[in-house]
């Protein structure tokens, strides 16, 4: 059986890039919810969770930020993430 990893590294999103800047920065990425599902295409039994943190699906961080901490688990295999959150995000 072909990794997971492997097998979603060869997909081709060149078509559904998103270009995010600023300043003098660009960040390309493709949106979560394509990338998803492409995910669930070749993986349906996948799944994905968002942890929560007092209820809320994020925790705040005076140095960090807002970040989300999530998981995605793909043929019995799981990995962790967090992410920032970087649209609109200000000190609560």
């Amino acid at each position: 059986m072909e990794n997971p990893f492997v097998k979603l590294f060869a997909i081709d999103f060149k078509d559904h890039l998103e270009v995010k800047k600023s300043g003098n920065t660009e960040l390309k990425y493709v949106s979560w919810a394509y990338a998803w599902a492409e995910v669930k295409k070749l993986y349906p039994s996948a799944s994905y969770e968002v942890k929560k943190f007092n209820g809320l699906p994020y925790v705040y961080d005076p140095i960090t930020g807002f970040m989300v901490y999530t998981s995605v688990t793909i043929e019995g295999v799981s990995h962790e993430m967090w992410l920032p959150v970087l649209d609109g995000a200000t000190k609560p």
